[in-house]
């Protein structure tokens, strides 16, 4: 009985060690600019040297291309 118990042990704490390391890939900041703007900075840890995209558009726009993101996503 002991060792059952010992033996889920070591297997959960490796399960939630290995869950730990797991990173994202592609993070994606906003910043508020003026003048009704977003600032949006895209960066993809999987790739070697890591590859970081600025870009700027106005709220309206983002939103759509965020909706759109969404939307595809909910439908796979």
């Amino acid at each position: 009985m002991k060792k059952l118990l010992i033996a889920l042990f070591v297997v959960a704490f490796a399960v939630s060690a290995n869950a730990q390391q797991i990173k994202k890939c592609v993070e994606i900041k906003e910043k508020k600019l003026p003048n009704y703007k977003v600032q949006v900075i895209k960066t993809n840890n999987c790739v070697e040297p890591k590859e970081i995209t600025v870009a700027v558009y106005i709220v309206t726009d983002w939103n759509k291309k965020k909706r759109k993101k969404r939307k595809k996503r909910k439908n796979k």
